[in-house]
């Protein structure tokens, strides 16, 4: 619980921050399952269920913008996204518009596009912990059995798990 204190907003810290406290929680999950230092970070997450650090940042910020998109929230945060509109294949998925800023930390455009990789199946579930659990399994899932996986810390980047 404690890595995921206010993830959403420390997830824009740099690369060199992010993977430190990574490495702290894999020493977490290693020690937890009693484990050598040298079993792969997968293998322990597979174990305990646990999505990889990034990972959970990932959810965490889909589980927000699932109550965001579901009116879940104060009315003022629906306002700042809007859908694609158009005949464009994006459209034809709700996707989000990404606006572009001066900074890509901004949390509508991080937002915006975590939404936009989510699977159609996923978003249309009906209540946010059935969303949350679905998609934290797909996560997982896809974590462990793509043999491309890397843990990418980058504040911008959204691991798809389509």
């Amino acid at each position: 619980p404690q890595f995921d204190y206010l993830d959403t907003i420390y997830n824009r810290a740099s690369r060199t921050k992010l993977a430190e406290l990574d490495i702290l929680y894999k020493k977490v999950a290693k020690i937890a399952l009693g484990v050598p230092n040298t079993e792969s970070s997968l293998n322990v997450y597979r174990d305990m269920k646990w999505l990889p650090l990034h990972l959970r940042r990932q959810l965490h910020l889909s589980n927000y913008m699932y109550r965001i998109i579901n009116d879940n929230c104060p009315s003022n945060f629906m306002s700042r996204f809007t859908y694609v509109s158009g005949g464009s294949r994006n459209s034809e998925s709700c996707n989000l518009y990404i606006n572009r800023s001066g900074s890509n930390k901004n949390f509508y455009y991080l937002g915006a596009k975590c939404w936009n990789i989510i699977p159609p199946n996923l978003r249309d579930l009906s209540d946010v912990s059935t969303f949350s659990n679905a998609y934290k399994a797909k996560l997982l899932s896809s974590a462990i059995t793509d043999p491309n996986y890397m843990t990418n810390n980058s504040y911008d980047y959204f691991y798809n798990a389509a």
